[in-house]
């Protein structure tokens, strides 16, 4: 693949892939305590296969999947759990620091933008709507276009599969769920925010790491 030192006016574009919350999007969803509400909902139904600490270290798809097996019948209760803390986390809900900016000087510079989240659509595409972002996304990937959430990375290969032929494709989020999904598609993960040490204590080794979204446009991006 050939290389260049810089991507502007490249004629083959980056893809760059964003996770969501905390990335995008100063939502304030408290994912250890929905993981806490799903196990309290699985326990409830049916034993625990482990101790409660080493589930609450899943990610939450893994804890509703798990709990499906075990008892079927919570599949409404699991998913009214979910969407509850989503909106209240989305409520009021800001856009990260400079993203309007970065990601019009990416797309200035030829790159196609897309999102990733395992949140449902609807809230989604509301949260980008109303913070002016959506009109920079070219495609936007929730848990109801793909069966398998991240870390999984079924949502990638669906966005390169819809938006390639690139030269170079990244992932850039703020969790280790998201550096898994990035490894396993075979693509460059990009962490931002203040948890690398939590997300290298999880095996992954970022490509680059920023300490906000303004760091990407320094990045030799076709490096």
């Amino acid at each position: 693949m050939r290389r260049r030192e810089s991507f502007d006016g490249m004629d083959a574009p980056l893809l760059v892939i964003f996770d969501f919350d905390n990335t995008l999007i100063d939502s304030h969803i408290s994912f250890a305590e929905l993981r806490g509400a799903l196990i309290d909902l699985w326990v409830s139904a049916a034993p625990l296969p482990q101790p409660r600490d080493a589930l609450l270290r899943l990610p939450i798809r893994d804890i509703v999947n798990h709990a499906l097996a075990a008892s079927p019948a919570l599949g409404a209760q699991i998913w009214a759990i979910v969407e509850a803390f989503e909106a209240a986390g989305l409520e009021g809900a800001t856009a990260m620091p400079h993203a309007r900016a970065v990601l019009e000087a990416l797309a200035a510079r030829g790159a196609r933008l897309a999102v990733l989240t395992n949140n449902a659509r609807a809230a989604t595409v509301r949260a980008l709507h109303d913070l002016g972002l959506a009109p920079l996304f070219a495609l936007t990937i929730t848990r109801d276009e793909t069966s398998v959430l991240k870390p999984d990375p079924a949502g990638v290969h669906l966005i390169v599969q819809r938006l390639g032929p690139v030269e170079e494709t990244y992932l850039v989020g703020d969790s280790w769920i998201d550096g898994q999904a990035a490894h396993a598609a075979g693509i460059r993960f990009i962490g931002v925010g203040p948890r690398r040490g939590e997300v290298e204590a999880r095996g992954v080794t970022p490509w680059a790491w920023v300490a906000d979204l303004r760091g990407l446009l320094d990045l030799n991006l076709c490096g």
